[in-house]
This record gives C-alpha cells, sequence and structure tokens, in this order.
C-alpha cells in the first residue's frame, strides 16, 4: 500500500508541477526543481473486520532552482500545491507550508484504510429445522 501512496503523492505533484520526484534520498546528480518525499511518522490502528486504518505524516520538499527570486517560486509552488494537489484514492488533510533556507517542506496526513482478509468466514450456514407438525 505504502508503493501506491508513493506513486499517487508523485503523480499528484506531477500534475502541479512537472518536474523530478525523489523518494526517501537525494542521489548523486540531483536536478532542481524537483520533489522530495519523505513519510516520517504512521499512526496504525485496527478496526472492524480485520481492517486497518492508518495515518501517514508526509513532508513533501520544493528545491527550486538555484537563483535571486527561489523564495518567491517556493511561495508560488506553495500556494499551487494547498490549491491543486490532489492524492488519488486517499484523504488529504492538515495541509500546512513553511520555507526553511530557500527549501519548501509542504507538510500534510494522508489517511487511507486497508484491509486484510482473515480465515474466519463471515457467515456461517443456518441448519433449520422443517419437521414442524401442525396441529
Amino acid at each position: 500500500m505504502i508503493d501506491k501512496l508513493y506513486k499517487s503523492i508523485a503523480a499528484g505533484l506531477k500534475a502541479v508541477r512537472p518536474c523530478k520526484v525523489y523518494v526517501e534520498d537525494v542521489p548523486q546528480n540531483f536536478a532542481q526543481p524537483s520533489f522530495l518525499i519523505i513519510f516520517y511518522e504512521q499512526e496504525p490502528s485496527r478496526g472492524i473486520n480485520g481492517r486497518l486504518k492508518n495515518s501517514v505524516r508526509v513532508d513533501v520538499s520544493y528545491f527550486p532552482e538555484s537563483g535571486n527570486e527561489a523564495f518567491e517560486e517556493c511561495w508560488r509552488v506553495g500556494e499551487d500545491l494547498s490549491r491543486e494537489f490532489r492524492a488519488a484514492d486517499f484523504k488529504i488533510r492538515n495541509r500546512n507550508l513553511k520555507i526553511v533556507d530557500n527549501v519548501l517542506h509542504f507538510l500534510f496526513d494522508v489517511d487511507y484504510r486497508e484491509y486484510l482478509p482473515g480465515e474466519t468466514p463471515a457467515m456461517q450456514t443456518v441448519s433449520q429445522n422443517t419437521d414442524i407438525k401442525e396441529e
């Protein structure tokens, strides 16, 4: 499910700003402008009938092109992300923006549910007594 979440977030970021998206690691040939997706906290909980509820905290960093207007570019991209960013099949909440050292941090939470099939059947067979005598 985490792979699907990464792909959905990356597709949502590229829909807002078409540039390179890195996941959890910045490579040696790092190109700017680009996004970096980092998951930094997860809160799993159990639900009914084998369902799992997960809440994941995400930090998407945006590295603007090097230049004199990097701060302004971060604000523009932040506004676009807060208005237009969507992750298909996932619920996004608690959007927050901050700029540190000319790098935009777009912080949000993702809620999703998983179902793990169990060994017990949902329903069991019912036996009926059909030998009822009327008097």
